[in-house]
């Protein structure tokens, strides 16, 4: 059985992040990590940066240790850009592989994938995807 979730707040929260804000820091011209680092603040957080009729754009920082729940999108393509940190990726038909300050990953519609911080510090990742796109969860 699957479960779908298109809203954004309900999926970052469900996947552990408490501080979560849409809507506030949006499509700004420039935005620098360290202006949001000074008002997210510790902890885990999120935050929608971009958001149009083609794509979203969401900063996430998340702690060692903390990630999302195995999921697939069967509309949209997903990519990330890791800001900071140390990432380990399961992608369906790829395995589990390593990523870190640089490194861009793209996981292609309906592919299962999952992300998890790994390493001793946070990590920050940039997801970019069709907007309110459908996080499409396996249930028993």
């Amino acid at each position: 059985m699957e479960r779908h979730d298109t809203d954004l707040t309900n999926v970052l929260r469900d996947d552990g992040v408490a501080n979560v804000v849409i809507g506030e820091l949006e499509n700004r011209s420039i935005t620098t990590q360290a202006d949001l680092l000074d008002r997210m603040g510790d902890g885990a957080w999120a935050t929608r940066l971009v958001f149009n009729e083609r794509f979203g754009g969401v900063l996430i920082r998340q702690m060692p240790g903390e990630g999302n729940r195995l999921h697939h999108h069967h509309d949209a393509d997903e990519c990330w850009v890791i800001i900071d940190g140390e990432w380990e990726w399961f992608i369906e038909g790829v395995g589990v592989r390593p990523a870190g300050p640089g490194d861009i990953i793209l996981v292609e519609k309906g592919t299962l994938h999952k992300i998890t911080c790994v390493g001793d510090r946070p990590g920050i990742r940039f997801a970019i995807t069709a907007p309110d796109v459908d996080h499409v969860y396996e249930e028993d």
